[in-house]
């Protein structure tokens, strides 16, 4: 009997785990706290303080603030690092053994009973031994897709800086092609008004003016076009750092050097090209499938050898005790190991055919990159000497219409010539700036301007990024 009670309070440990406490997850109250976010939160600016920036909400906010405002508040990171969590915990729990099992099989004489005691009862314990190299294999699976949920969740830091980034920058040039597009319906205007006065004095005909009204009407159109594209770009800078809207009223955006890019000549393509292909977040994420299909392979060879389990046990058979011990043995009759190591095999084939794939792919991402930034540069650089040209006749036309040689009309039109050249450039600007985020997402590393924050690497050869999470739901992150 004293080993049936040293079952049972094996069976009492074995439920002994700690059990997390039930959350309520009440939508009214998540919206308050998105609607409550701001950029003056305290969090935040301790995370910046750690980082080295100002925490300052009065300061300008730099491409490396808002990153750091978009790893303390984006949902989307939250919900990347709840995956990667989820995606280790499973891995753990497909590592671990199957638990022993405790076999109690009481009896009871009813008839022919030879002594005085009718009781029989037998205990024993079932162990399932695991197939050799089984253990190895599974600490080699559950490591590296431990790895791999990691380096998804290093990738969730760099898209968020990315969409952060992204949104800064396209804020900033809306703001600045809505304003220039402002002065060209202001030059418009004055142009229009100078034609009617010379169509009242009779030097041209109604034709003129007509087609300068139509002119303003395609500048006005382009203006509210443009003031629509600043109130998107205002609302996906929220969506991106993760706050509401209002977050963003009367702040500070600056981004140093805008309106200098780097030449493709500044940028390295040796180093680019070594980073891309070796470094990247989703490669890494791959390489790790990849050893885990082949850990998985291992794993499905060992089950050429048959399932044992052994049963050591007690029997206490009418007064008499007895040690027992009996062996399992799985009988492939219906199938063998071969369907299961082909499996794992196509498998691992797989995985590294995604290797392959991937790499390939960056390769291409990589080329047509820097192809687009170097196009996109000298386009740029074609536009702005278009426009300085442009500004250098029209400042000539305010000198000959000082010197009497030409009339108002003729200045208002190099005016709006200049203004719309500026805008073209400004376009432009615009465009390689947006080559320059796709070239830094094939690297997935800063490029210009240089940044100041640790950003996150491959977890096989870096530090883990531990984001904790604040009292209020907003999630910020620390970068080893």
């Amino acid at each position: 009997m004293k080993s049936v009670w040293i079952g049972l309070f094996t069976l009492a440990l074995a439920a002994c785990a700690s059990v997390p406490p039930p959350r309520t997850l009440d939508p009214k109250l998540v919206a308050h706290d998105f609607a409550g976010r701001r950029l003056d939160a305290a969090g935040l600016a301790r995370a910046e303080t750690r980082f080295g920036l100002s925490g300052n909400v009065a300061a300008p906010w730099t491409p490396d603030r808002i990153t750091v405002a978009a790893w303390y508040f984006d949902p989307i990171l939250a919900q990347a690092r709840a995956a990667a969590r989820s995606a280790e915990a499973n891995a753990t729990l497909s590592a671990q053994r199957t638990n022993p099992t405790l076999k109690l099989s009481p009896e009871k004489v009813f008839s022919g009973l030879a002594g005085p005691n009718p009781w029989t009862i037998g205990v024993a314990v079932l162990l399932p031994l695991l197939h050799p190299g089984e253990a190895q294999a599974r600490r080699a699976a559950a490591t590296a897709e431990t790895i791999a949920a990691r380096d998804q969740a290093a990738e969730a830091l760099w898209q968020s800086r990315a969409r952060a980034i992204a949104a800064l920058r396209d804020v900033l040039f809306s703001r600045r092609a809505e304003n220039l597009t402002q002065a060209v319906v202001h030059a418009d205007t004055l142009h229009l008004d100078a034609l009617r006065q010379q169509q009242t004095a009779g030097e041209i005909d109604r034709n003129a003016v007509l087609a300068a009204e139509l002119e303003r009407q395609r500048a006005e159109a382009d203006l509210a076009s443009r003031r629509v594209q600043d109130a998107k770009a205002g609302a996906a800078l929220a969506s991106a750092i993760g706050v509401p809207r209002a977050a963003l009223s009367g702040v500070t955006l600056r981004w140093p050097g805008l309106d200098t890019p780097p030449a493709p000549s500044a940028l390295p393509r040796v180093a680019l090209a070594k980073d891309a292909v070796w470094n990247r977040l989703d490669l890494a994420v791959l390489l790790q499938r990849y050893r885990a299909a082949e850990a998985h392979l291992r794993e499905a060879a060992g089950s050429r050898y048959p399932q044992l389990a052994i049963a050591p046990g007690y029997l206490y058979d009418q007064r008499q005790r007895k040690f027992t011990f009996g062996v399992d043995v799985e009988l492939p009759l219906f199938h063998g190991a071969g369907a299961r190591i082909r499996a794992a095999a196509a498998g691992r084939d797989e995985a590294a055919a995604n290797v392959r794939a991937k790499q390939a792919s960056i390769f291409n991402q990589l080329d047509a990159a820097r192809a687009q930034y170097a196009l996109r540069y000298a386009a740029w650089r074609r536009m702005a000497d278009a426009a300085a040209k442009a500004h250098e006749l029209a400042a000539r036309a305010e000198v000959r219409r000082t010197a009497g040689q030409v009339g108002r009309p003729a200045v208002l039109t190099a005016n709006i010539a200049a203004d719309t050249a500026e805008l073209n450039a400004e376009s432009a600007l615009s465009q390689v700036w947006a080559a320059l985020g796709a070239l830094e997402d094939a690297v997935q590393q800063p490029l210009w301007p240089a940044s100041q924050l640790p950003l996150p690497s491959v977890q096989s050869a870096a530090g883990t990024p531990t984001p904790p999470t604040d009292d209020s739901g907003a999630a910020h992150v620390e970068v080893h």
